[in-house]
């Protein structure tokens, strides 16, 4: 990481963000009429809802349409779980299909998300089918007919945490529109739930940004390069100008 000037941020100047900073809140200002969702803090919000509201959900496969719903959303496994099609052929579409791209309408929003690795399992007594839950999700406004844009490439976003003199390097790997974060780094970060840091350096290659880092949860992590390393959840506190910079980063106006 290159060098950072350190900046004292101006007292009173932070700030958290709530539910009410929502998708939907976000996706009507937006003028393209379209929003890439990958955050994951907010796939699974969104997968939740599908959930709870029995959405209709539907894909177009070769020579059938398959349509079902979600009948669960497993986060720790990242899997999700659909009902059976009354179709035969649709199941069987699917479950020989490596990927598949299924599209739904809910809350006066269309989505669309891809997901992998199809098998059957049992539900409930009921025969069912359980897939990879999807890395991204198109999130339209209803009706909407725009182009389809190049998807834009992985965010590398480093962050510097100060523990009185001493600095950790960090990867910023999730944030949601309400400010809830989840950080990996290093193996035995020295945090704990409850810790405030202050004058975090967020930089994905520009001019960093300095916020405040409020830590709710620290566990194990498997980093890319196989070693161990540590998960922090937390929730990002900045001036509002500065959150939605990061915000930005994970949830996209396309």
């Amino acid at each position: 990481m290159r060098p950072i000037v350190h900046i004292a941020a101006r007292r009173g100047a932070s700030t958290m963000l709530t539910m009410s900073d929502n998708l939907a809140t976000r996706l009507g200002s937006t003028t393209t009429g379209q929003l890439l969702v990958r955050s994951g803090i907010e796939i699974e919000r969104i997968l939740n809802t599908m959930v709870e509201d029995a959405v209709a959900v539907t894909a177009k496969l070769p020579n059938v349409m398959f349509l079902s719903r979600l009948l669960a959303f497993d986060a720790p496994h990242q899997q999700l779980t659909l009902a059976f099609s009354d179709h035969k052929p649709g199941n069987s579409a699917l479950l020989s299909a490596r990927s598949v791209t299924f599209t739904c309408n809910q809350r006066g929003a269309q989505y669309a998300f891809a997901c992998s690795k199809p098998h059957q399992v049992m539900q409930a007594g009921q025969p069912a089918i359980r897939m990879a839950s999807p890395p991204i999700v198109l999130a339209m406004q209803h009706n909407h007919r725009g182009q389809a844009a190049r998807l834009p490439s992985e965010p590398d976003v480093r962050c510097e945490l100060w523990l009185g003199v001493i600095s950790f390097d960090a990867r910023l790997v999730d944030m949601s529109l309400d400010g809830r974060a989840f950080l990996v780094g290093d193996d035995a970060i020295p945090v704990c739930a409850g810790t405030r840091l202050q004058g975090v350096r967020v930089s994905d290659g520009g001019r960093p940004l300095v916020v405040d880092v409020l830590v709710d949860q620290v566990g194990p992590a498997a980093l890319k390069n196989g070693k161990r390393g540590t998960r922090i959840g937390c929730r990002i506190v900045a001036g509002r100008e500065q959150l939605e910079k990061i915000i930005r980063l994970f949830v996209i106006e396309m």
